[in-house]
């Protein structure tokens, strides 16, 4: 015969505080510290309670063996993000006078090989080729 007026609802809500102030704390949730909350002895929870107490100890134990992620810093985050967007900036800019070097110096390049060409009196068989005329079906072979 049960001498204690606990519900399962009251257990769950106790078990979910416990969990959490355990967890703000660092500390592993114990179910003595459960029964004392409630005002009862732990024989009692085990008795009366066993599912939630099992329950109760398996997410102790889960939330102890997951990895602890250090809290997150927004600010450095930003600055960081604010950092590389700079950087990506200066990196384009950069890109952009160097497409543009280039371009010159093929221009260039190009002007002057032409020039020396000229100088020297370098010709291409391109220019010194007589022009073919068209083909046409009339003038095919074997027809």
């Amino acid at each position: 015969m049960r001498k204690h007026t606990l519900t399962d609802e009251a257990v769950r809500e106790a078990v979910d505080e416990l969990l959490a102030q355990a967890a703000e704390a660092g500390r592993a949730a114990t179910v003595t510290a459960l029964a004392d909350r409630l005002g009862v002895n732990r024989q009692t929870l085990y008795r009366d309670f066993g599912p939630t107490v099992a329950n109760f100890m398996t997410r102790d134990a889960e939330r102890r063996t997951r990895p602890q992620r250090p809290p997150r810093d927004d600010t450095i985050d930003r600055k960081t993000i604010a950092r590389l967007r700079r950087e990506k900036d200066e990196l384009t800019r950069h890109l952009h006078i160097y497409e543009d070097h280039i371009r010159r110096l093929t221009l260039e390049n190009a002007a002057m090989r032409s020039a020396l060409h000229a100088q020297s009196g370098v010709v291409t068989l391109a220019d010194r080729r007589a022009p073919r005329p068209a083909e046409t079906d009339q003038d095919a072979p074997g027809t």
